[in-house]
């Protein structure tokens, strides 16, 4: 007894058909998932490229460019989106960069799982190892100033000058100058012993105690 064969319908080898001319998988992958014999496809393939009114695909072509159509209509309206997004996130970014490294700093949150600490070093122009880099001018700055007030509160008549020549005493290396504008940042002046001349001005005598 012969065995009966089998019938395939003409919508089912055009879909197939296409879906091997679209090339995303192989026609042995296509006819493995179908339990079709690759001769099957190939032949259905030869027949559709030979003369396509035979398999009457005329439909499904249309079909499928109707949807390759509505695709591309998404994909216009996704990357007008995508496009104002890409604009303010540079508009953001370039704001962020101009802040400066304190204020950039302060913007970083350990403690946010959503963003790594390197990702967001990274959005607002921030080098990692300046997030915990400490300047050595900054902290020889505070220590001077530290030593100049405890100067200050032991010898209290004490100007700019003697105490610069008691920082130079103890090891600090600094100017007059500077010292001179330190003390006048932390609002530190003299106090006098002896009532002093109208025509001295405060200052000058500040430089020269």
């Amino acid at each position: 007894m012969s065995r009966k064969r089998t019938r395939y319908s003409t919508k089912l080898k055009t879909q197939l058909v296409l879906e091997i001319l679209k090339g995303d998988k192989t026609l042995n992958e296509i006819a493995s998932e179908n339990s079709i014999t690759p001769k099957n496809l190939q032949n259905w393939k030869r027949q559709f490229l030979e003369n396509a009114e035979a398999m009457e695909p005329s439909k499904a072509v249309s079909e499928y460019k109707e949807e390759i159509k509505e695709l591309k209509s998404k994909n216009d309206k996704y990357a007008k989106v995508v496009g104002k997004l890409t604009v303010e996130k540079e508009w953001a970014v370039g704001k962020l960069k101009s802040l400066g490294l304190n204020n950039k700093k302060a913007l970083i949150e350990p403690k946010l799982k959503e963003l790594s600490i390197s990702k967001q070093c990274k959005i607002v122009g921030l080098n990692r190892g300046s997030l915990y880099y400490k300047s050595k001018k900054s902290k020889k700055r505070e220590n001077i100033k530290k030593e100049i007030v405890r100067i200050y509160e032991e010898i209290p008549i004490y100007g700019s000058t003697k105490v610069h020549q008691q920082l130079l005493e103890n090891g600090y290396s600094v100017s007059s100058n500077t010292v001179f504008k330190y003390r006048k940042e932390l609002n530190l002046k003299a106090i006098l012993a002896e009532p002093i001349s109208k025509v001295q001005s405060c200052e000058k005598i500040e430089q020269n105690l």
